[in-house]
C-alpha cells in the first residue's frame, strides 16, 4: 500500500513490502491507515498504522480470514464480512501450536449450486456481518441464517447498516437479492432486520444518503433476460417502500452508487461501447452528465472534502494512475508507469 499526496509527488509504501496488503481505508477521522494482510502465515485480518507513524497493529483476531471490513463514521467501530469458520479453522484455533493438519474430509454437497467461479466448490458455511469495537476488540455478529450477506455500509449516524442479501425461501435457484437494513447495536439486531427493497430482480451495492432518509443501489429491472439484464441505478426509503428507479432509459450497465456530500445528486460508473464513463444524475432524476469521459476506463472513484473527486483511469496507452477531477478537467497525480 503506498500514500501520494493530494497535490501529486513521489509516492511513498506505507506496508511492508515483503508482505501483501489490500483494501486499504482511512479512518473517518484521519488518523489511521487500516488495510488486509494476512502476516506470519495467519488468516487475513484487518491491520491498523498510525497516521504519525509507527509500527502496523493488528485490529482483528478471527478464526476465520477477514473478506472485508468498512470504519464507522465515528471511527470507534468496524464492519467485519465473515464466512462461517470450518471445523479445521475452530480446531486449529483452540489448539493453537499442538495442531496438526490433518488430511481434509471429502466434500459432502447437499445444496442446488454445487460451485462458484474462484470459489470451488461450496458447502453450507455462509458469510455474515459482524462489528468490531475498536477499543475492547470485542467482535459480535449482526446476521445470521443459512444466507450469504454483503456490502454492509453503515448509515451516517452510525445506528443503522444495509447490506445485500438473497433471502429467498431458496437463495441457490435465483439471483434476487435485495437490500436489507439491520441495527448496529449486537442486542438490537436479531429483532431490527427490516427488508429495504422488494424487486423481483437483483439490488444491490447500498450506499446511503447524507441524511439517512434514502440508499441508492443498483437494481435489475428486467431478470427474465438473466445475463443480457441492465443494473439500473435505484432509489427506496431506507425504512423500506417503493423503489424509484433513475436511468429506466440507460440501456447501459452502471455500478458503484454513491450520493454527494450534498445529497443533490448520485455519482456513478457507467459502461458504453467499451469505456467506462463516471457519471451523475440528479437525486430526482433527469438526465446523466458524463463527468469523465472518452477513450478510457474509470475502475473507481472517491470524494473527498469540498466535493473534490479523485479517480482511478486506464487507457490502451495508459496502465491505471489516479486523478485529480477539478473543474471538469483531469489532472495526473500519480505517475507510476511514466518510464
Amino acid at each position: 500500500i503506498w500514500m501520494v499526496p493530494a497535490a501529486g509527488g513521489t509516492p511513498v509504501a506505507m506496508t511492508a513490502e515483503g508482505e501483501s496488503s489490500s483494501h486499504p481505508r482511512w479512518s473517518p477521522d484521519g488518523r489511521y491507515l487500516s488495510f488486509l494482510s494476512a502476516r506470519d502465515e495467519g488468516q487475513t485480518q484487518v491491520w491498523s498504522l498510525y497516521r504519525g507513524g509507527g509500527e502496523a497493529v493488528q485490529l482483528s483476531d478471527t478464526v476465520q480470514s477477514v473478506n472485508s471490513f468498512e470504519w464507522s463514521p465515528d471511527s470507534s467501530r468496524m464492519l467485519l464480512v465473515l464466512q462461517d469458520p470450518t471445523p479445521q479453522e475452530l480446531e486449529a484455533k483452540e489448539l493453537g501450536d499442538q495442531y496438526e493438519e490433518k488430511t481434509a474430509p471429502p466434500w459432502v454437497i447437499d445444496r442446488r449450486q454445487f460451485k462458484e467461479d474462484y470459489i470451488g466448490y461450496l458447502d453450507r458455511r455462509r458469510t455474515h456481518i459482524h462489528v468490531l469495537d475498536i477499543e475492547s476488540g470485542k467482535i459480535s455478529q449482526l446476521t445470521s441464517g443459512d444466507y450469504d450477506d454483503s456490502q454492509p455500509a453503515w448509515s451516517p449516524d452510525g445506528k443503522s447498516i444495509a447490506f445485500t442479501s438473497n433471502r429467498t425461501e431458496n437463495p441457490d435457484s435465483n439471483y434476487n437479492t435485495d437490500i436489507w437494513r439491520v441495527s448496529a447495536d449486537p442486542e438490537q439486531a436479531p429483532a431490527s432486520l427490516v427488508q429495504v427493497t422488494d424487486t423481483e430482480g437483483a439490488d444491490s451495492s447500498p450506499a446511503w444518503s447524507p441524511d439517512g432518509k434514502f440508499i441508492t443501489h443498483t437494481s435489475v429491472t428486467r431478470p427474465e433476460v438473466i445475463d443480457y439484464a441492465f443494473s439500473h441505478l435505484a432509489v427506496s426509503p431506507s425504512k423500506g417502500g417503493s423503489t424509484r428507479v433513475l436511468t429506466a432509459d440507460l440501456d447501459r450497465m452502471i455500478f458503484s452508487p454513491e450520493f454527494t456530500a450534498d445529497g443533490g445528486h448520485i455519482l456513478f460508473l457507467l459502461e458504453d461501447s467499451g469505456e467506462q464513463n463516471l457519471a451523475r444524475i440528479k437525486t430526482g432524476g433527469g438526465e446523466v452528465e458524463r463527468l469523465v469521459r472518452g477513450q478510457n476506463v474509470v475502475r473507481a472513484f472517491n470524494q473527498g472534502q469540498e466535493s473534490q473527486l479523485v479517480v482511478l483511469v486506464s487507457s490502451p496507452h495508459l496502465p491505471a494512475e489516479i486523478f485529480a477531477l477539478r473543474k471538469g478537467k483531469l489532472k495526473q497525480r500519480t505517475f507510476t508507469n511514466h518510464a
